[in-house]
């Protein structure tokens, strides 16, 4: 069975309250040859789980999806 290898494309930070931070990665990872998995982990609050899923990817982590999708998982006709 082939390795799973999960790429960090991006995180930050954000206050929640004055005494807490939350950290945010965003991943991902080749489930197959034509599917990819991006995942969102945010640390450092409570969270309400619900039937509906969203992952939030601003312009550079996209910018760094493509790449990674190209040279790691070799996708040649992304653009």
């Amino acid at each position: 069975m082939p390795e799973v290898k999960h790429i960090k494309i991006g995180e930050d930070k954000f206050k929640i309250t004055e005494e807490e931070i939350a950290r945010r990665e965003l991943k991902v990872t080749k489930i197959g040859d034509e599917v990819i998995q991006v995942q969102e982990e945010v640390h450092g609050i409570i969270a309400v789980v619900g039937a509906v899923s969203s992952v939030n990817i601003k312009k550079d982590e996209l910018k760094e999806l493509i790449k990674v999708v190209k040279e790691e998982f070799g996708w040649t006709d992304i653009c």
